[in-house]
């Protein structure tokens, strides 16, 4: 089960509407400047649109103009499709040598729009050959553009300029993505290594468990039928809980260790400490939870906690009041819940997909995408929002059984 994502906040909402409004407003500016192209002239010369290779070179800008609104990631072969596109306009207008001037202003910037994709997603499918033909279809536009005596080579100088700084933005943006995604790929194998550690206590935990139960069948009289179906039981347990950590465990080199589990108990503790610096936050723990919550769900309910309230201390600017509630719910499960009443734009929280995909692409918040990684791993959900009466909310759900995660 996913960790599920917030709700979008307002910023969120206006930076979308903010970046569709562009959109549009480049997309009409082009269309207007199509216009212009086709009807502009010189004294004595008849406008473009008399020509029918200019309407062959407008039709190869309104596509290329069309690709770049549709376009989404991973339709690289679009652009591919744009850039022979216009190959084959400008062969066209080379081979039947008219006298009237070409067009393609509007498919110079359309392309050179497309050209910051394919270089932001240079390894893309079909390959790096697409940004490579959409630069030589760039440069081949000035031939229609500057045919004239001695603007040539000027034309030429300006649209390799003016390629040079796309390209070089395009490069800009592929690295920041690569960035964050070894950011994000960082978080999680530190998540993973915590995990490997803790696995000594968590086996520990459930074997010490069996031993008991097989000491205890010993001196007592006990059915011996269901001493073994207890310890049939724990044993079940013990697996599940390996094989939900183990599939989390992907860097071979991890050392083993022992790392101090968190657990329910824990919790007051960690609230109090969090009050001593100045917070008012108070702490309540459900009674019927003692002794029937699994280890390692105990431990991820004290790390949802404290990563909550370091958020809390970095994150909310004003917060004079911190709730914490770990309550029982349906479903023999547990809800764990931080609230405070700060105020202030929260990097940490992301908005969109999913919490780990948008914590990504704000590139902040790398505590709760290792936190969304450890709640999946125990069958739960996380949950990261702003309150409507202002502050924020982590909460999380989690199961309160360690045999009945999935």
């Amino acid at each position: 089960m996913n960790a599920t994502a917030a709700r979008p906040t307002w910023g969120a909402r206006f930076n979308r509407l903010a970046m569709r409004t562009l959109k549009i407003s480049v997309i009409a500016i082009l269309l207007l400047t199509l216009v212009a192209d086709l009807s502009s002239h010189f004294p004595g010369e008849k406008p473009p649109y008399y020509s029918p290779v200019a309407w062959v070179e407008a039709a190869t800008a309104l596509f290329a103009l069309g690709v770049y609104m549709l376009y989404r990631p991973g339709r690289k072969r679009w652009i591919a499709a744009a850039a022979i596109a216009s190959l084959v306009a400008t062969g066209i207008d080379i081979a039947v040598g008219q006298t009237e001037r070409g067009i393609g202003a509007t498919e110079l910037f359309a392309l050179g729009l497309l050209m910051l994709f394919a270089v932001r997603h240079w390894d893309a499918a079909p390959g790096r050959w697409v940004a490579w033909a959409t630069g030589g279809a760039i440069m081949l536009i000035g031939v229609r553009i500057f045919d004239m005596p001695g603007a040539r080579v000027a034309g030429a100088v300006m649209v390799l300029m003016g390629l040079t700084t796309v390209v070089a933005f395009g490069a800009y943006l592929r690295s920041m993505d690569r960035l964050r995604r070894e950011t994000q790929e960082e978080v999680r194998r530190a998540e993973r290594l915590e995990l490997a550690r803790e696995m000594h206590d968590f086996v520990a935990h459930h074997v010490t468990g069996m031993v008991v139960l097989a000491q205890a069948a010993q001196v007592t009289d006990t059915d011996p039928r269901k001493a073994f179906a207890d310890i049939e039981e724990a044993g079940l347990a013990s697996l599940a809980s390996m094989r939900r950590m183990v599939r989390m465990l992907r860097d071979d080199e991890a050392e083993a260790g022992v790392n101090p589990l968190g657990d329910l108990s824990q919790i007051e503790d960690l609230v109090d400490r969090f009050s001593r610096e100045g917070t008012d936050a108070s702490c309540f723990i459900s009674p019927e939870l003692a002794g029937s919550v699994a280890p390692e769900i105990a431990a991820t309910a004290h790390r949802v906690v404290r990563e909550a309230l370091t958020n809390v201390r970095k994150h909310a600017r004003g917060a004079t009041r911190v709730r914490v509630v770990v309550a029982a719910s349906s479903g023999n499960g547990m809800e764990v819940s931080v609230r405070d009443n700060g105020q202030g734009a929260r990097a940490r929280s992301g908005a969109g997909s999913s919490v780990l995909g948008s914590l990504a692409q704000s590139g902040a918040g790398m505590g709760l995408v290792g936190l969304g990684e450890r709640i999946d791993a125990v069958g739960g959900q996380l949950r990261a929002q702003p309150r409507p009466e202002g502050g924020w909310e982590t909460a999380a759900w989690l199961p309160r059984n360690a045999a009945e995660v999935a």
